[in-house]
């Protein structure tokens, strides 16, 4: 930082000490300084095949925008931008704030959200996008009927599942019956595709809420 000769002038203290009234400054303690921002981390590198199978599928169904809800990091964000999708098609929200400050540095100009993608308040940010995207969301989070139900009816919504045990993983659906089981009561499935990919064994459930 270059010296302000305006600092002496502005401080009543420096004034003082140099009229022999106050106390010598230099005897007072620095001041404390902020600490500095934590560093953004780059994404890490990942299998985009299940975000291209994703964005794929979108294509087929004719969607326009869609609100990406557990978005982490970017990585679908990565696809639609290799994709010269614009920004304003897309919107991204998670609830680490640690994957949002990631995403927003990795690709400027994308509108991406920190939040509970089930708070009124961030809802409705993103209701009135056409389609609801949950990747590597509903396998991980210990209530995913909750969300379900807050998400607005008759849209499509597109979710992952992995069919086999999957590191981080709380549940997952071998057969595909006990999927539509699982979700029948709250969603009108569609279709139901499978997707075997590096990082292992999905389906591709495109579905509407009730």
């Amino acid at each position: 930082m270059s010296f302000n000769p305006n600092t002496l002038l502005n401080n009543p203290a420096n004034i003082l000490a140099i009229r022999g009234q106050g106390v010598n400054v230099s005897s007072q303690p620095p001041p404390k300084e902020a600490p500095p921002p934590a560093p953004v981390v780059a994404p890490p590198p990942y299998d985009k095949a299940l975000y291209e199978n994703a964005f794929g599928r979108l294509g087929l169904m004719n969607i326009n925008n869609v609100a990406d809800l557990g978005c982490g990091v970017g990585n679908f964000t990565g696809v639609m931008a290799s994709r010269h999708q614009r920004p304003e098609v897309y919107i991204g929200v998670d609830m680490s704030h640690a994957a949002i400050q990631t995403a927003r540095a990795a690709y400027p100009g994308w509108n991406f959200i920190y939040g509970d993608f089930t708070a009124p308040n961030v809802s409705q940010q993103y209701e009135r996008f056409e389609a609801f995207l949950f990747l590597n969301v509903f396998d991980v989070i210990e209530n995913e009927i909750s969300v379900i139900e807050g998400v607005p009816s008759q849209k499509p919504i597109l979710f992952s599942m992995p069919r086999l045990p999957i590191e981080g993983s709380l549940r997952y659906y071998e057969d595909i019956n006990a999927l539509r089981a699982r979700y029948s009561n709250y969603l009108s499935i569609k279709s139901v595709g499978r997707l075997n990919i590096s990082s292992g064994q999905y389906y591709m459930v495109v579905a509407e809420r009730w």
